[in-house]
């Protein structure tokens, strides 16, 4: 009667991002989410992004509303990332103040396809605004509002479409042998194409010679 609480809100999120967690842990060497990824800006910025998003579509708000804290911080605290939460949240709050203080400044510039271009940020706020970008334009694909132009010109979503062309006969098989219907695995490739490399590179270690 009265709808899903906060916490019930957290988890069917989370639910819906059970998928791209389980691919990152098949793609990592130790067939596990990694801990460093919590305090990664890319990765921070990518998973922020992502549940702010999922917040939006799965409480039907349009997408330039403002995501529900609250239920943001229970999907990382209580499910995503429980155990390093407390790291994941300082860093995060250190990023946006950092952001913050550099749009006031006038240093965040952006190309016409989202890009961000400033060189007058530290590496840490790039990594956070890349992540943000790479996570809205998958989950953008997956509602079907990414841009025309950045379809067309985007560099790494064309890699990703090529990919998707090249593996389609594969995907349908296995669909079928599910009973499924294969459904369209652009976003999904290009996750892989953003998030893969940089999971497995959490677990190269450089011992000293």
């Amino acid at each position: 009667m009265f709808g899903l609480s906060k916490a019930s809100k957290a988890k069917k999120i989370y639910e819906s991002l059970s998928t791209l967690l389980s691919s990152i842990e098949e793609w990592s060497p130790e067939k596990k989410v990694p801990e460093k990824m919590w305090t990664d800006p890319y990765m921070i910025g990518y998973f922020f992004k992502t549940v702010a998003l999922s917040e939006l579509i799965t409480n039907k708000k349009p997408y330039s509303s403002s995501p529900d804290q609250t239920i943001l911080k229970l999907c990382f605290e209580n499910h995503i990332c429980p155990n390093e939460f407390k790291k994941f949240e300082k860093k995060l709050f250190d990023l946006i103040n950092k952001e913050f203080v550099a749009k006031k400044e006038g240093k965040l510039n952006f190309d016409s396809l989202g890009n961000h271009t400033s060189k007058e940020v530290s590496n840490d706020i790039d990594e956070f605004l890349l992540g943000n970008r790479h996570a809205s334009r998958v989950i953008f694909l997956l509602g079907g509002v990414l841009k025309k132009e950045i379809q067309e010109k985007d560099p790494q979503v064309l890699e990703a479409k090529e990919v998707t062309k090249k593996n389609k006969e594969k995907d349908v098989n296995a669909a079928e042998k599910l009973g499924l219907k294969c459904r369209d695995m652009l976003p999904f490739y290009l996750s892989e194409l953003y998030l893969k490399k940089r999971v497995e590179n959490f677990f190269i270690t450089n011992e000293p010679k």
